[in-house]
């Protein structure tokens, strides 16, 4: 036993652990084999949404894309003749703009551009004359867990309440706006549409916010907008959405 080394009590030990291993292993080889191939299906699952998810996301921006060029398509005179790619009237095109953005977000509802076909949608539809579908539908996408998309459905609904003469409904979601900026809609682009609404109706009160967005964006466009309001100039705030 002295001549026993630990060197070999290690060896021991290793043969009887992986002895133990193999054993273990014939033993259970069927449910191994179940899990491998489990695994296998889920990897291939996996790699199969991905590349069906890629693909829908390609076909929704095509068709958005598509949707978009009609709804910036021309409007012929007043008295022209008829012609391909082109309307009477901002509310036809606007209709026709409506039906495609809707039949986009209906089919590609998971993808980010059909939420933007469905705030589009809203949009086109006040276009169209047909404002209760544009604002229940910019409603629907203001309340989207999409927060870019919403703040855009927000933005397109507040300037249609500010046009509609609903006041105090269209400085709600202004003031919401600046509270919780965005990437499509800044602060500062909220509170410049609140100075403008302002002017008519609180004339010091859009002074005092165009003052402190002139302070707070004295580097970027909106304050330049804000300055030359301040000193009598014609600029306007950004237009998101609708009037």
């Amino acid at each position: 036993m002295q001549g026993y080394t630990r060197r070999q009590l290690k060896e021991d030990k290793f043969i009887d652990t992986a002895q133990g291993a193999a054993e273990w292993t014939a033993s259970h080889r069927e449910p191994l084999i179940y899990g491998a191939i489990a695994v296998i299906v889920i990897v291939l699952a996996t790699v199969g949404f991905l590349s069906w998810r890629n693909k829908q996301n390609d076909s929704a921006n095509i068709a958005l894309g598509a949707s978009m060029r009609v709804f910036n398509e021309p409007v012929r005179p007043a008295g022209a003749p008829a012609s391909p790619d082109t309307f009477a009237s901002v509310a036809e095109r606007a209709k026709a703009a409506q039906k495609q953005f809707k039949d986009v977000a209906d089919k590609y509802s998971h993808t980010e551009a059909g939420r933007i076909a469905r705030y589009m949608e809203g949009v086109a539809a006040l276009q169209a004359g047909d404002n209760s579908t544009g604002e229940q539908t910019l409603k629907s996408v203001g309340d989207s867990s999409s927060k870019n998309v919403a703040a855009l459905a927000k933005m397109a609904l507040a300037n249609y309440y500010r046009s509609s003469n609903r006041a105090s409904d269209a400085t709600r979601i202004y003031k919401d706006l600046a509270d919780h900026p965005t990437e499509t809609v800044s602060k500062a682009a909220a509170q410049l549409a609140l100075a403008e609404m302002y002017e008519k109706t609180d004339p010091q009160e859009a002074t005092t916010l165009y003052q402190q967005i002139q302070k707070e964006n004295s580097n970027n466009a909106a304050g330049q907008v804000a300055g030359a309001k301040l000193n009598g100039g014609k600029s306007s705030a950004p237009n998101f959405g609708t009037e």
